[in-house]
């Protein structure tokens, strides 16, 4: 484990999903490529399009945010699985969108050294690299790393996209990690390499519905 790894507080073993949840896409990505079967009735929390914090005594710190996000459309259905506070899977495609909040206790990392933490679940993971549209000066096309800075409820957030392996099946994962008065939030797309570009779209309305905070 990385230095980096090391000085970041203890978590939930990764900040998006939970382990429960990967597990359950592992189980998804490496055996039927189908349906996880494990959704249920929408609650109310989490269906609408807004999750709301759960209850703290005042003398406890909070660690969830309340906080507005979109939906991802036709296709796709609300996943409850325990640790989770938002998520969904894909009726027909192996993939999975979650979005996870925690606040407090996440420390002062940059926002690069928490996607690099995301890595820990997984055998294999890299950046993926894109064409520029350059060339170099043997005419081969020039790439870049996949990971850029957007602006997401008016607070900078960092986008990357990667490769990895994970119980030995080959996925693809977007992640979008941004800080915000004491937040940490983290919006997630898994999928299997063939599924990927499909759903990118629906994964970008669940962004671009982010809001937080809300006024209730």
């Amino acid at each position: 484990m990385s230095t980096t790894h090391a000085q970041l507080p203890p978590r939930r073993r990764r900040l998006g999903f939970g382990a429960a949840t990967v597990a359950a896409f592992a189980l998804v990505a490496t055996a039927v490529l189908a349906p996880l079967g494990l959704t249920g009735c929408a609650s109310k929390r989490a269906g609408q399009g807004t999750y709301i914090a759960r209850w703290q005594p005042a003398w406890k710190e909070q660690n969830e945010a309340t906080y507005r996000y979109g939906l991802p459309g036709q296709g796709w259905e609300l996943l409850l699985e325990e640790g989770t506070q938002v998520a969904w899977q894909h009726s027909t495609d192996p993939a999975v969108i979650q979005i996870y909040s925690e606040c407090g206790s996440h420390g002062d990392s940059d926002l690069s050294d928490f996607t690099d933490h995301q890595r820990i679940d997984y055998s294999s993971w890299e950046i993926v690299e894109e064409p520029t549209g350059e060339k170099d000066a043997e005419g081969r096309p020039l790439t870049r790393p996949k990971q850029y800075f957007a602006t997401i409820a008016d607070r900078e957030a960092l986008r990357t996209t990667v490769e990895a392996n994970l119980d030995g099946a080959s996925v693809m994962i977007e992640y979008v990690v941004l800080k915000k008065n004491g937040c940490l939030f983290d919006l997630t797309y898994i999928a299997v390499p063939r599924s990927f570009e499909a759903h990118t779209g629906e994964f970008q309305a669940v962004i671009d519905g982010f809001r937080f905070p809300i006024r209730r």
